[in-house]
């Protein structure tokens, strides 16, 4: 069942993240993504409601890594960049995640963002792609 769970949330955060990449997009990735991976964290690990604090972090930190390709600091769009600082917002949910999961996540933003978006052109599935790596 918990499988199901991650599919559906892949997906869902696959729309999200192509829905903030177009024009009438505005925030449904920012908040979007986000939120759907907590809601993932909590089924499957259970709200740890003495944490919540931890969860506005951990929301707080991908809605900010969610908005910016970092283009200012390497004068480019570095997706690599991107996707690491996504899995390292997951670094505040090291008490209610365990942490082997936490720094797979890490690595698999960072190289999956990176890769899909060097190997992928077509607009629409690179962002769906990176929505997906955004739960995997």
């Amino acid at each position: 069942m918990n499988i199901l769970y991650i599919v559906i949330a892949c997906v869902l955060s696959g729309i999200l993240y192509r829905l903030g990449g177009t024009s009438k997009g505005t925030k449904w990735r920012d908040l979007g993504c986000p939120t759907i991976l907590m809601a993932l964290v909590i089924l499957l690990f259970g709200f740890k409601p003495q944490y919540w604090w931890l969860y506005l972090l951990f929301f707080g930190s991908s809605f900010g890594a969610l908005t910016t390709y970092w283009d200012s600091l390497f004068g480019y769009d570095n997706f690599w960049f991107h996707g690491f600082m996504i899995g390292a917002a997951g670094l505040f949910l090291t008490t209610v995640v365990p942490w082997p999961i936490i720094l797979v996540r890490i690595i698999v933003c960072t190289v999956g963002m990176g890769l899909w978006s060097k190997l992928i052109s077509k607009d629409i599935l690179e962002e769906c792609g990176r929505g997906v790596f955004f739960i995997l």
